[in-house]
């Protein structure tokens, strides 16, 4: 992979992960959907790849704790059958 790429890949995994948190901020997703641990997991990835390329070993330390977390909440999200238990609908408590 060229560096270029590599930029092009961790600015997706930035923009990824930076959406999901701003969609769950302004309820549009909820914190134990698929969605947003998936755009999570794949934002992690993308800043796990530009963080191993460019040796920046806190960051891909980091990113990849953010990665691991992302797929504990969707391995927790299938086993209830795509559920989460709770009505669909955001609101504050």
């Amino acid at each position: 992979m060229t560096e270029t790429t590599v930029t092009i890949i961790g600015w997706l995994g930035f923009i990824f992960c930076t959406v999901a948190y701003l969609l769950l901020n302004v309820k549009v997703l909820r914190f134990d959907g698929a969605l947003y641990q998936t755009l999570n997991v794949i934002g992690g990835l993308g800043l796990v790849i530009s963080a191993f390329y460019f040796a920046d070993t806190p960051n891909l330390a980091a990113n990849g704790m953010w990665v691991l977390i992302g797929l504990f909440g969707l391995a927790r999200y299938s086993r209830r059958g795509g559920r989460s238990g709770r009505s669909n609908r955001v609101t504050d408590t």
